[in-house]
């Protein structure tokens, strides 16, 4: 790591070396050799006091880097994290309400509209705690990360009882080629992907703002 004291350093060394010699010398001129000698001593051991206060500012200086640099490195980590916790809830998301996960065999609580024990329960709830790590992390954010997840959540959740009452509560649904049209559920869909994409975005930025 380049020392940013160095040139500092070495200009007062330099400055204290050239006047120390050009004094030594105009006692020497004198003919006032004890005198030349102690001064020489003097300004030797204060060079030698000069050295090690710039060394010690140096460490100490270069210890805070270091330190800050571990924690934006662990800032990092935890941003990628999340990415993947967030890549996992909208992988989830997708084959619950339009594949695999929305067919016969649900379970009592799905066939409610309720997200109790689904993979994309399990996969908000993990976003959540990625989250709140990150609010840990960056303290003066307060809990900006974890209230973005629940607002996903909560959204998810909506959905669910929505769906729920599109296939079994709502008579005046209408149909069309089996496709349930309902403009409820669609501004649900817009809400879920404007904040997914929100959510994605604000982790770019802070990725970049941490690189």
């Amino acid at each position: 790591m380049k020392n940013p004291y160095a040139p500092g350093f070495w200009c007062a060394i330099t400055a204290l070396v050239l006047l120390s010699a050009t004094y030594f010398y105009g006692i020497m001129l004198a003919h006032q050799i004890d005198k030349a000698l102690v001064f020489l001593d003097s300004a030797s051991a204060l060079i030698a006091v000069m050295a090690i206060v710039v060394v010690a500012v140096a460490t100490v200086q270069g210890q805070r880097v270091k330190k800050r640099q571990c924690e934006r490195g662990k800032t990092l980590v935890l941003i990628w994290d999340t990415k993947v916790a967030l890549r996992r809830v909208e992988t989830v998301f997708d084959r619950y309400f339009w594949g695999s996960y929305w067919q016969p065999g649900r379970t009592f609580q799905e066939v409610m509209g309720e997200l109790t024990g689904t993979p994309l329960e399990k996969s908000l709830e993990s976003l959540k705690k990625q989250c709140l790590e990150l609010d840990r992390q960056i303290a003066d954010d307060g809990r900006h990360w974890l209230n973005n997840a629940r607002e996903l959540s909560d959204v998810a959740t909506a959905m669910a009882r929505e769906r729920y009452q599109l296939d079994f509560c709502d008579p005046r649904a209408e149909v069309t080629g089996g496709a349930v049209i309902n403009r409820d559920f669609e501004v649900l869909v817009y809400t879920w992907t404007a904040r997914l994409k929100s959510f994605d975005h604000q982790l770019d930025e802070i990725e970049v703002q941490y690189s």
